[in-house]
C-alpha cells in the first residue's frame, strides 16, 4: 500500500495535466487577482441568496417542483465548492514526495504513516475551519433525515463573508482584534454576574413580581448593561437600584471600549480595502505611467496626463500628499515607491510602461530607479535631479532620461528674457490647446508612404509645418527640418509638426489611408525644369 501512493505521489508531481486542472480551480475558488474567481463569487452570492429565498418562500407556500430541482443543483454546486477547496487547499501528494526524499537523504527508512498522518492534519485543519463548518452547516439541512435542522440554512447567509472581500474584511476585524475583544467578553461577564447576583438575592424571594429565576435576573443585567431599558423588569429595593446605578455606569465604559476597539479596526480596514481597490484597479490598466512623488511637479505632470488621456498612478508616501490626490478623483495608493515587493503588486511587471521618480530627495530618486531597473529591465525610467552633482550617479543606476528642475528654469528665464516674444509664442502653442499645438505623427507599419521622400507629403495643404523627424530605427536620432527631396521615410518615423488640432486630425487620416502625392510645390517645380528642357 505504502509503494502505491508513493508512486501514485511521483506520478501527481510529474503530471502537467494534473497541475494545470488543479491550478484552474485555484483560480475559481481562492485566486483574488483572478476574474474566473470574480465571476463565479457573483454566481455563488446568487445562488446563496436565491435558496434562502425559497425557505422564506416556501413557510406560506406549497413548494414547486422546479424550486426543489433548482435548490438541488444549488447544493450539488456547494458540495462540490467543498470538494474543491479541501482539495486545492494542499498539496497531499508532494507531502509524501518531500518525506520520502527527506528520509533518502538521511539514509532512513521512510514511514508513510507519518506523511498520511501530517496530510490528515492538515485537511482536518481544513475542514473544522470557521468558513468549512458554515459551508457544511448550509449543505447539511438539505437532506430529509435532518429536515428539522433546515432552519440552519440560514448559515448560508455567512457563505456570504467568503465571497464578498469587503464583508470578509470586516470580519476579520474579530480575528486581529482577539485580545482586546477576549479582555472586553471577561469585563462584560463579571458586570452581568455581579448585578444578576445582587438583584437576585435582594429581589428574587418575591419581593419583585418579575424575577423568578437566576435568568430573570440575568436578563435584566444584560438589558441594563447595554442600556436599552425595556422597563418590563425595574428594581423596587433600595440595594438593587444602587446595583442599576453602577451597572448603567459600567455599561457605559464596556460600549464605550467595544466603540473604540470597532472603530479602530474597521478604520485600517478601510484604508487597506482601498489599497486593494487602487492595486485591482492599476493591475488592470494597459501602457500606463507610475509617478513616484506628488509634490509640485507630479501635479503639474499629472494634470498634463489628463489633457492627453495618458493612463497613471501616482505613489507618495505622505498622508497629505495621498489624499489631495484622492480629491483630485487621481488614482493614487499611499506607498513606498523603493520596495521592490510594492513595485510588483502595482504591475511594474505587467502593464506599466514608464516610471517617473520625481520626489524631492535625489538618493530616494536614486532608489527607485536601482528598484525599477531590477524589477523590470526593460521599463522607461525618468528622474528628476534636484542636484546637478547626482545627474551622472542617476544615468548610471539606470536611468533612461534625468530632467533638473533648476536647470529648465534657468533656461526658461533666459529665453524670456532675451526673446519674451517668441517664447510666448511657444508658450501658447504648448500650453493653449484652442490654438496652434504641437504633436507627433508616427508613420505606421500599413503607410502607403513608407520608401517615399518627405517630398511627397503636401504639408501646406493641411496648413501644417514641419518641425522635425525622430528616426526611431536609428536609437530616436533626430533631425531638425529634414531636406524634403533628400529624406526617405521609413517605418515607424515619427514626424513633430506645428497646426491647429482639426488640422492634425486630417492629416493623420490622410497619412494612413492616401496613396503617395506629388505635392504642388513639387509639380510646380517639376513643370519648371521640363519647360526648361524643352527650351534647350
Amino acid at each position: 500500500m505504502g509503494n502505491l501512493l508513493l508512486k501514485l505521489a511521483y506520478f501527481l508531481e510529474g503530471s502537467h495535466k494534473y497541475y494545470t486542472f488543479k491550478h484552474f480551480v485555484y483560480e475559481f475558488l481562492e485566486d483574488t487577482s483572478s476574474k474566473k474567481k470574480k465571476y463565479f463569487d457573483f454566481l455563488m452570492i446568487f445562488l446563496v441568496l436565491s435558496t434562502v429565498g425559497i425557505m422564506i418562500y416556501e413557510v406560506n407556500h406549497v413548494t414547486l417542483p422546479w424550486l426543489s430541482t433548482y435548490e438541488t443543483v444549488a447544493i450539488i454546486i456547494f458540495i462540490i465548492e467543498w470538494l474543491g477547496r479541501f482539495w486545492v487547499i494542499s498539496h497531499a501528494h508532494r507531502q509524501i514526495v518531500e518525506d520520502y526524499e527527506k528520509s533518502r537523504l538521511i539514509n532512513q527508512t521512510f514511514q508513510i504513516k507519518e506523511s498520511v498522518k501530517t496530510i490528515i492534519k492538515e485537511k482536518l485543519r481544513f475542514v473544522f475551519s470557521p468558513m468549512s463548518i458554515i459551508d457544511l452547516l448550509a449543505i447539511l439541512p438539505y437532506y430529509r433525515p435532518l429536515r428539522i435542522l433546515r432552519i440552519l440554512m440560514l448559515f448560508r447567509l455567512f457563505k456570504l463573508l467568503r465571497y464578498a472581500n469587503s464583508i470578509k474584511q470586516f470580519s476579520d476585524v474579530f480575528v486581529e482584534k482577539k485580545f482586546e475583544f477576549f479582555t472586553l467578553a471577561i469585563m462584560f461577564f463579571m458586570a452581568i454576574t455581579f448585578g444578576s447576583t445582587i438583584i437576585f438575592i435582594y429581589e428574587g424571594a418575591g419581593v419583585n413580581d418579575n424575577i423568578h429565576t437566576f435568568f430573570d435576573a440575568v436578563y435584566w443585567s444584560v438589558i441594563t448593561i447595554s442600556t436599552v431599558g425595556f422597563g418590563d423588569i425595574s428594581p423596587v429595593t433600595t440595594e438593587g437600584r444602587v446595583a442599576t446605578i453602577f451597572l448603567v455606569v459600567g455599561g457605559v465604559g464596556v460600549i464605550a471600549f467595544f466603540t473604540s476597539i470597532v472603530t479602530t479596526a474597521l478604520s485600517t480596514r478601510l484604508l487597506a480595502l482601498k489599497e486593494e481597490k487602487v492595486i485591482g484597479e492599476a493591475n488592470a490598466l494597459k501602457e500606463f505611467v507610475i509617478i513616484c512623488g506628488y509634490g509640485r511637479m507630479g501635479k503639474v505632470l499629472a494634470q498634463e496626463f489628463i489633457k492627453i488621456k495618458q493612463k497613471f498612478i501616482i505613489i507618495d508616501h505622505e498622508d497629505e500628499v495621498f489624499s489631495h490626490a484622492n480629491t483630485q478623483n487621481i488614482l493614487s495608493i499611499k506607498g513606498d515607491a523603493t520596495d521592490s515587493s510594492f513595485l510588483s503588486t502595482i504591475g511594474i511587471n505587467k502593464g506599466a510602461s514608464s516610471i517617473v521618480a520625481i520626489t524631492n530627495d535625489d538618493a530616494v530618486n536614486l532608489s527607485i530607479i536601482l528598484t525599477a531597473r531590477s524589477q523590470n529591465p526593460d521599463i522607461n525610467i525618468i528622474a528628476r535631479a534636484n542636484n546637478q552633482k547626482v545627474k551622472k550617479k542617476l544615468f548610471l543606476a539606470g536611468a533612461n532620461e534625468v530632467v533638473s528642475a533648476n536647470e529648465i528654469s534657468a533656461l526658461v528665464a533666459a529665453e524670456y528674457i532675451g526673446q519674451p516674444i517668441a517664447f510666448e509664442a511657444i508658450d501658447d502653442i504648448l500650453l493653449n490647446t484652442e490654438g496652434a499645438i504641437m504633436d507627433e505623427v508616427e508613420i505606421i507599419q500599413k503607410s502607403n508612404y513608407i520608401g517615399h521622400k518627405l517630398e511627397n507629403i503636401d504639408f501646406t495643404q493641411f496648413n501644417l509645418t514641419l518641425i522635425g523627424i525622430v528616426e526611431t530605427s536609428n536609437h530616436k536620432k533626430f533631425t531638425f527640418n529634414p531636406q524634403p527631396d533628400q529624406y526617405i521615410i521609413k517605418e515607424l518615423d515619427i514626424l513633430i509638426i506645428i497646426g491647429h488640432k482639426e488640422s492634425v486630425s486630417k492629416f493623420k487620416i490622410e497619412l494612413i489611408g492616401s496613396k503617395p502625392k506629388i505635392s504642388m510645390r513639387k509639380k510646380i517645380s517639376n513643370k519648371i525644369i521640363s519647360s526648361k528642357k524643352q527650351d534647350k
